[in-house]
C-alpha cells in the first residue's frame, strides 16, 4: 500500500472511531428532539407557526382569530404576528364547562325505578 493510501486508510479508521463514540444517529437524533421540544416549553414568546402547532390549528384558522382580535397576539411592526404563551393558555382555558358529578351522572343515565 502506498503511503497515500496508508493516510487515506487512517482518516477512515478516525472518521469510523468517531462514528463509534458518538453511538446511534437515531438516538442522537431523539435526544435533539427532546431538547427541541425543552427549549420551545420555556419560551414565553412564540411565532406564528409555533403558535399554531402550540394551539392545534391551522394557519388559515389563526389568521381569522386574529383578525376578528378573538385570541390575543401583538403585531410590534404591524406585520409579523407573536402570541404571549401565558396569554394563549388563559385563552384556551376560558369558558370551563362544569362536569357533573360520577354519582350524579350514573343516576341521571340509570334512573331507578
Amino acid at each position: 500500500m502506498n503511503e497515500r493510501h496508508f493516510r487515506l486508510y487512517e482518516r477512515i479508521v478516525a472518521i469510523e472511531d468517531s462514528l463509534e463514540a458518538l453511538g446511534p444517529i437515531d438516538k442522537l437524533i431523539e435526544r435533539i428532539e427532546e431538547l427541541e421540544k425543552m427549549v420551545k416549553q420555556t419560551k414565553t414568546v412564540l411565532g406564528f407557526d409555533e403558535a399554531c402547532k402550540y394551539i392545534g390549528v391551522s394557519e388559515s384558522l389563526l389568521y381569522k382569530l386574529t383578525a376578528a382580535k378573538e385570541v390575543p397576539h401583538y403585531k410590534p411592526r404591524g406585520k409579523m404576528l407573536y402570541f404571549n404563551r401565558e396569554e394563549i393558555d388563559k385563552w384556551l382555558l376560558q369558558n370551563k364547562q362544569e362536569v357533573i358529578g360520577m354519582v350524579t351522572k350514573i343516576e341521571i343515565d340509570n334512573p331507578k325505578e
